[in-house]
């Protein structure tokens, strides 16, 4: 608050000693006591109104002291704390008293929140353990089918319906405050060899040749929270291929990282959705079009579980001819002061 806003809120003050001033002049004109002092009297009045805008002065310095941190905090939008206040006045214990009161009632919608997302998570954990065993009755089922062709459709929907169960799984833990990441050492080509088995269906179905090279390095990271963002990009490789497409994992040691490359020679990506593509709900012109279907999530849930394991991800791409993923993992040292 400026010195003029200032002024406006003490606008009574100001108005009232101007009365008081002005009444005491009337009064001594009245009694006669200043006859002939006509000149006393305006120097007298001047002196009193030096003193008060002196006093108003100093009044708006100490005032602005007090409650500058205060007021820089509401600019900048940062947390407000009782703490920010520091003073004895009535405004001053009121204004601590409200804050005091708003951060008991966030704090306890905050464990509320925090209580809902935890049941909603185990709810969906329960429900994706429990559809997984009629999809698993289901592939047994198909196999005693004596239409090759029509097991063969019935297991590429099924495939599909438990890539989505397990989507579902670790899209709710990447956004919940869940604490059920365990960082280790993670040896990346069983890893990825488990991730291709997991969609071997799908890959064979689309006639899509897999290259592994260069794989051996151990990392650091969570298996299970790693392998739904390696579902998810083969996934989209498969969804959205072309005709005999392949799909190369290159693993390359750097000074303080370890790169994963996963490249797909599909359809590619337009330049102007590149930055976009991690984007809540962005799909881009592949995603509105008719054969490729998207959601636009795949990709946010994606780069939210990436971020919380403490790894960065990077895309490039060139319409009509290749995608390139690459997953850096760092150090142990950079996971110590990871966020969960």
């Amino acid at each position: 608050m400026n010195f003029i806003e200032y002024l406006k809120n003490r606008f009574r003050y100001i108005i009232l000693s101007i009365i008081i001033i002005g009444l005491i002049d009337i009064y001594l004109f009245a009694i006669d006591i200043l006859e002939n002092y006509f000149e006393e009297l305006i120097y007298l009045n001047f002196i009193i109104v030096i003193i008060i805008l002196a006093f108003i002065i100093c009044d708006y310095i100490d005032w602005k002291n007090n409650y500058k941190i205060l007021y820089e905090s509401l600019e900048e939008n940062k947390d407000m704390d009782e703490s920010l206040i520091d003073g004895k006045s009535f405004e001053e214990k009121l204004m601590k008293a409200i804050i005091d009161n708003m951060n008991i009632k966030n704090n306890k919608e905050i464990i509320n929140y925090k209580q809902s997302l935890k049941e909603l998570d185990e709810y969906i954990a329960k429900w994706v353990h429990e559809i997984k065993i009629p999809i698993s009755a289901l592939n047994i089922m198909t196999d005693r089918l004596n239409e090759a062709e029509d097991s063969i459709d019935i297991k590429n929907q099924l495939a599909k319906m438990s890539f989505l169960v397990n989507s579902i799984l670790y899209s709710s833990r990447s956004t919940s405050l869940f604490e059920d990441i365990f960082i280790n050492k993670v040896n990346l080509e069983k890893l990825v060899k488990s991730s291709v088995k997991n969609n071997s269906f799908l890959l064979i179905k689309n006639n899509i040749e897999v290259s592994l090279e260069n794989l051996d390095y151990l990392v650091y990271s969570d298996i299970k929270c790693l392998s739904y963002v390696l579902d998810q990009i083969i996934n989209n490789a498969i969804k959205y291929s072309k005709e005999n497409n392949r799909i190369e994992f290159y693993a390359k040691q750097e000074s303080n990282f370890i790169t994963l490359s996963i490249k797909d020679y599909g359809i590619g990506i337009n330049q102007e959705d590149l930055n976009r593509i991690f984007d809540k709900g962005f799909t881009g012109s592949n995603g509105r079009n008719k054969i490729y279907k998207s959601t636009g999530m795949g990709m946010y849930f994606t780069k939210k579980m990436i971020d919380k394991l403490g790894h960065r991800i990077e895309v490039s791409s060139k319409l009509n001819e290749y995608t390139n993923f690459k997953i850096y993992f760092y150090d142990i040292s950079d996971y110590l002061n990871m966020e969960n």
